[in-house]
């Protein structure tokens, strides 16, 4: 009797699948033909913005976002104090916890304006990829502070430069 039903089910499962709408095993692929179609048509607007059923947008095989790139002052900056008492985690603006292996740095709030986020990955010309975690006092214009830690020599160190970043 159990085994009738795992039958009985199967077929009907496989009956259902086989008669809905918009199966391609049911129309022998006859829709994949005429969904073709249908995508040429579509405004260069709707393309641009990519949609859950078109395989390009899915698969990532449409071009990247123009890269932006803009001339910085690059500062360093350290999470230690010597007025603090108490050794808490370094944060930044946004709560995000900065460690010396994070690769994080302070961003300007003009570059925020440009299309810089929280979390967005910036390339550092010579340096590599650097994560957004910290936001500069509105004072500074196109300028970026990198984390150094607790290096407080290394930070002295790197002083003040005029670098390339770039983003999507």
């Amino acid at each position: 009797m159990r085994q009738a039903r795992i039958v009985i089910t199967a077929l009907t499962l496989l009956v259902t699948s086989l008669s809905l709408p918009g199966c391609a095993t049911a129309r022998g692929g006859s829709q994949l033909a005429e969904a073709a179609p249908s995508t040429a048509k579509k405004k260069p607007e709707e393309a641009a913005v990519g949609r859950l059923d078109d395989p390009g947008y899915l698969f990532g095989t449409r071009p990247l976002a123009p890269s932006k790139s803009v001339r910085v002052k690059a500062l360093a900056y350290t999470g230690c104090s010597p007025k603090a008492k108490n050794k808490r985690a370094t944060r930044g603006a946004w709560g995000d916890v900065l460690t010396r292996d994070g690769k994080a740095v302070a961003v300007s709030p003009d570059l925020l304006d440009m299309g810089l986020d929280r979390g967005d990955l910036i390339t550092i010309e010579g340096l590599g990829q650097f994560k957004v975690l910290d936001i500069m006092h509105g004072r500074h214009d196109k300028t970026i502070d990198i984390f150094y830690g607790d290096d407080a020599c290394g930070a002295v160190q790197w002083g003040k430069r005029t670098l390339t970043i770039t983003w999507q």
